[in-house]
C-alpha cells in the first residue's frame, strides 16, 4: 500500500470520528469549516482526536444544548386563565401556525410542531436579561413569548399579515393558518408589542435590537439581500435565521419558477427561493457586512411531495439553523 493511499484512509478515518463528535455531543452533522480545522489539527499533530473530543465537549454550543435541553423538552407557558377557558378558546379558533403548551392545554392542527420549535431555539440565549428582541415574521408569536419569558427587557413581534386573515379564507384553504398572536398574548398576559409591518420596512422602526429573529421567513422573499441589509441596519448583537436549505456544499441557490401567476404563493409552490448553506453564509458575510456567519444545526423534515429543489428526488427536505453576528 502506497504512502498516499495511507494518508489518505487516514484522513477518512479522523473525519468519521470527528463527525461522531458532533453528532454525539452537539447532536448536528460537523459543519465544513469545523469539520476542516479539526481534521488538519489531529494530521498536524496539533491535536489529538480525544482533545479535539474534549474541544466540542466543552464549547458553548454544548454547553447551550446541555443547558436547556430544548430538543427534548417543551415549553410550557403559565396563564392567569384556567385550562376550562384556555381550552375553549383553543376550541373557537381552529387554525393554528405554532404550537403553545399553556398550562397543560395544547391547541390541535398547528401547522409547526413542538419538537421543531424546541429544535429553533436552541439558537436563543437562555439569559435574555436587558437584551431587545425583533421577532421578524412572528405568526402566532412563539419565539417572542419564549423571549419573554427568558427576560428579554423588550419584544417587538412584527409580520405583514393582519390578525383578521382568518375572515378571507374559506374553510377549504383555513390550513393555510391565521395569524392568532393577540389570542396567545391575552392567554399569557403578554407585554410583547405586535406591529403590522413588512421585513423590508424594518428601517421605519427607529431603533435597534440586540437580537434579531428571523425564523422560517427568508425562502419566501424575493429580495432576500435587501431584506438581511435592513435587519443588519438595526441589529447590535446577532441574527438567528431558520429555513429551508439546498442539500448541497456549494454556495448556490435555487429560483422557483413564478411566472405562471395562477400558481405563486399556491399550496403547489414551495418557495420563492432555497439556498445552500454556504450561500447564506456568504450572503451574510460578503453582501451585508456580518462578521461572523455560521450554521449551527440542521435538521430533515418530511414533505407531502417530492419538490423541484431537492434534487435527489426524495420526500424528505432539510432545515438549517444559523447565527449571523456583527
Amino acid at each position: 500500500m502506497s504512502k498516499n493511499l495511507d494518508e489518505v484512509l487516514d484522513k477518512e478515518k479522523i473525519e468519521k470520528s470527528i463527525k461522531i463528535f458532533y453528532k454525539t455531543l452537539l447532536n448536528r452533522e460537523a459543519d465544513i469549516k469545523g469539520l476542516n480545522y479539526y481534521t488538519t489539527q489531529v494530521i498536524e499533530n496539533s491535536l489529538t482526536l480525544d482533545e479535539v473530543y474534549d474541544e466540542v465537549k466543552n464549547s458553548s454550543e454544548a454547553s447551550t444544548l446541555k443547558k436547556t435541553k430544548l430538543t427534548e423538552n417543551e415549553i410550557i407557558f403559565q396563564s392567569k386563565y384556567s385550562k376550562e377557558e384556555i381550552k375553549k378558546y383553543f376550541e373557537q379558533n381552529n387554525t393554528w401556525y405554532h404550537a403553545m403548551n399553556i398550562n397543560g392545554i395544547q391547541p390541535k392542527n398547528t401547522r409547526t410542531s413542538s419538537k421543531y420549535q424546541m429544535w429553533v431555539s436552541q439558537v436563543i440565549p437562555y439569559d435574555l436579561t436587558g437584551k431587545n428582541i425583533l421577532d421578524v415574521g412572528c405568526a402566532d408569536g412563539f419565539y417572542s413569548f419564549l423571549c419573554e419569558q427568558r427576560n428579554a427587557n423588550k419584544i417587538l413581534a412584527i409580520d405583514h399579515e393582519g390578525f383578521d386573515k382568518h375572515k378571507t379564507i374559506s374553510e377549504s384553504g383555513k390550513k393555510v393558518n391565521a395569524n392568532n398572536f393577540e389570542l396567545y398574548k391575552k392567554l399569557l398576559s403578554s407585554k410583547v408589542e405586535y406591529r403590522k409591518l413588512d421585513v423590508y420596512n424594518i428601517d421605519l422602526i427607529k431603533e435597534t435590537f440586540d437580537f434579531v429573529l428571523f425564523f422560517g421567513i427568508y425562502y419566501h422573499l424575493e429580495n432576500l439581500i435587501t431584506a438581511l441589509k435592513k435587519i443588519y441596519s438595526v441589529v447590535n448583537d446577532s441574527v438567528f435565521l431558520a429555513g429551508h436549505i439546498l442539500e448541497s456544499e456549494n454556495p448556490i441557490m435555487y429560483y422557483y419558477d413564478q411566472s405562471d401567476v395562477t400558481k405563486h404563493g399556491s399550496v403547489d409552490e414551495f418557495a420563492t427561493i432555497v439556498a445552500s448553506p454556504q450561500c447564506l453564509v456568504n450572503i451574510a458575510k460578503s453582501v451585508c457586512g456580518f462578521k461572523n456567519a455560521e450554521l449551527i444545526d440542521t435538521m430533515y423534515v418530511p414533505y407531502e411531495k417530492t419538490y423541484p429543489h431537492i434534487f435527489s428526488g426524495s420526500k424528505t427536505g432539510k432545515i438549517g439553523l444559523f447565527k449571523f453576528s456583527k
